[in-house]
C-alpha cells in the first residue's frame, strides 16, 4: 500500500511539472503573438483618433461655419441677374460694397461662375474677356478686379467659386472616403459644399495691403460683410445648384443676416419712348418659383426709371416701391454709389439687415423700405466725399491724352480692363480724358514672320 502511494504520488508530481511547462509554453506563445500588437498601442500618440470624413462631420463643419457667422452678426448680399447677362451685376455688387465701406464696415466679396471650368486661366479672351490674375496667383473672371479696385481690398482665389471648382472638391472627397460610401448627390452634398464655402470667404480676413509684399500674410481683420455676385442670368440650367445652395443658406443664417439684389432689365421702346416692365416681372416670378424673393430691385435702363413704372413693378413682384432701385445710365461708372445714395439704399439696407449700431434706436418693426433718409449719413463720410470727387473729376477733365495700345485681342475690350483701368486711372489723377488707339498686333508683322529690310530702314 505504501509503495502503491508513494508511486501515485510520483506519477501526480510528473503530471503536475508537464502541465506547468506546457502553460509556460503557451504562455511564451501568446506574448510572443501579441508583443507587436502591444507595441503598436504603447506607440500611439494619446491625441484623441477620430474616423475621417462622413456626412455628419461635413455637416457639424457647416453647423460650426453658420454659428461662427451668426455669432459675429456677419452679414451676407447676394446679387443675381436676370433677362439677361452682362446687365451690370458686378458694378452693382462693387458699388453695394463702397456703401458699406462709407459706413466703416469691412467689406469682402465672392464671385460665383456656373461655368464648368476650373478657373478662369485656361479661358479665350475672345469669348470671356480678361483673366485677372490676383496677389496668391488666382486666375479668376474680370469681375474681381473691380471689386479689388472699388472695395480696395486683396482678394484671395477662392473669391472665385466656379461649377468645376466645387464639383472637383466634392468628388476628390468621394474618391478617398470622406462620405464612407454615402451616396453623392447634388443635394445636400454639392449645396452643403457651396453653403461652406460661401461661408468660409464671408470670413476669411482680407488686407488693403498686397500680400506680395507681406509675403503671403493675411494681416486684416475678419469681414463684416460679404458681397456674392451669382454669375450668369437666373434660371439657366447650370446654376440650379448654386441657386438652391442660397436658398437653403438663408434658411440657416436667418432672415435678418442674409438679403438677395436682383438686377433686372427695363427697355425703353417705341415712340413716343415708353418702359417696359414685362421681363422685368418674369425675371422676379422665375426667381420666387426658385425659391428667392428679392428684396431689392436694381433697375438697369437707359433712362431715369419712372414713377408708374416702379408702381406697376412693386404690384406684380411685391418689391416694396422704395426698395425698387434706378440704376440708369451715367457718364461714369463712379456715379452709380451716387445714385444709390440718392435713393435712400444705405438705410435701408442697414434696417434690412438690422446692421449695428445704426439701428440701435430704431424699431424692430419698422419695415426695410420705410428706413429714415438719416439713419445712415455717409455723405459725410471721408470716403464719400472722395468717391464724389472721383466721379467728378472723371466728368471733368482739363487736358486730353491719347494712347496706342497694342493688342491681339482688340476686338474684345474686355480682354485688357486691367490695363484700360490703370491708364484710366493715371489720366484721372493728371486730370486729362483718355483716348485709347487700338492697334492689332497682327498688323505689325509680315505673314511669315520676318520682317523685310525695306522695312527695318
Amino acid at each position: 500500500r505504501d509503495l502503491k502511494s508513494r508511486y501515485l504520488l510520483r506519477a501526480a508530481s510528473r503530471t503536475h511539472c508537464n502541465l506547468t511547462d506546457m502553460w509556460r509554453q503557451i504562455k511564451c506563445l501568446l506574448l510572443l503573438l501579441f508583443f507587436p500588437i502591444a507595441a503598436c498601442i504603447i506607440c500611439i500618440p494619446k491625441s484623441p483618433f477620430t474616423i475621417r470624413g462622413g456626412a455628419s462631420s461635413t455637416l457639424d463643419e457647416l453647423d460650426a461655419l453658420v454659428e461662427d457667422a451668426v455669432a459675429n452678426n456677419r452679414k451676407i448680399v447676394v446679387v443675381t441677374g436676370g433677362v439677361l447677362s452682362g446687365i451690370g451685376k458686378g458694378v452693382t455688387a462693387s458699388s453695394i460694397g463702397v456703401l458699406f465701406r462709407a459706413m466703416g464696415l469691412r467689406v469682402t466679396a465672392l464671385k460665383i461662375d456656373p461655368y464648368l471650368n476650373v478657373d478662369a486661366g485656361t479661358m479665350s479672351p475672345f469669348e470671356h474677356g480678361e483673366v485677372f490674375v490676383l496677389d496668391d496667383g488666382g486666375e479668376t473672371d474680370l469681375d474681381l478686379g473691380n471689386y479689388e479696385r472699388f472695395l480696395s481690398v486683396c482678394l484671395t482665389k477662392d473669391s472665385n467659386l466656379s461649377t468645376g471648382k466645387i464639383y472637383q472638391s466634392v468628388i476628390e472627397k468621394e474618391r478617398v472616403g470622406d462620405y464612407l460610401g454615402k451616396t453623392v448627390q447634388v443635394v445636400p452634398h454639392i449645396s452643403d459644399a457651396i453653403q461652406a464655402w460661401v461661408l468660409r470667404v464671408a470670413k476669411t480676413p482680407v488686407t488693403h495691403f498686397s500680400t506680395i509684399s507681406n509675403q503671403g500674410k493675411q494681416h486684416g481683420k475678419p469681414p463684416e460683410v460679404c458681397i456674392v455676385e451669382l454669375g450668369g442670368t437666373l434660371g439657366d440650367i447650370e446654376s440650379m445648384p448654386f441657386v438652391e445652395a442660397l436658398r437653403e443658406l438663408q434658411m440657416r443664417l436667418g432672415y435678418k443676416n442674409m438679403c438677395f439684389v436682383h438686377v433686372s432689365l427695363i427697355p425703353v421702346l417705341g415712340s413716343p419712348p415708353e418702359q417696359k416692365t414685362k421681363p422685368t416681372q418674369h425675371s422676379v416670378k422665375q426667381m420666387m418659383q426658385l425659391g428667392l424673393r428679392p428684396d431689392f430691385l436694381c433697375c438697369r435702363s437707359s433712362i431715369s426709371l419712372e414713377e408708374g413704372a416702379k408702381r406697376k413693378l412693386s404690384l406684380f413682384t411685391s418689391v416694396p416701391e422704395n426698395a425698387i432701385i434706378s440704376l440708369h445710365d451715367v457718364s461714369n461708372i463712379y456715379r452709380v454709389p451716387l445714385m444709390m445714395v440718392e435713393q435712400n439704399l444705405p438705410s435701408m439696407l442697414v434696417q434690412r439687415l438690422r446692421i449695428k449700431p445704426y439701428t440701435k434706436y430704431t424699431s424692430k418693426n419698422t419695415k426695410y423700405s420705410q428706413a429714415s433718409p438719416n439713419l445712415v449719413k455717409i455723405e459725410k463720410s471721408k470716403l464719400f466725399k472722395e468717391w464724389t470727387q472721383l466721379a467728378q473729376s472723371v466728368d471733368e477733365p482739363e487736358t486730353e491724352c491719347t494712347i496706342a495700345l497694342v493688342g491681339k485681342y482688340c476686338d474684345q475690350g474686355d480682354a485688357y480692363a486691367s490695363v484700360m483701368k490703370a491708364l484710366m486711372h493715371s489720366a484721372i489723377a493728371t486730370k486729362q480724358r483718355l483716348r485709347i488707339e487700338w492697334i492689332d498686333a497682327s498688323d505689325l508683322a509680315s505673314d511669315d514672320g520676318d520682317c523685310d529690310d525695306s522695312d527695318e530702314e
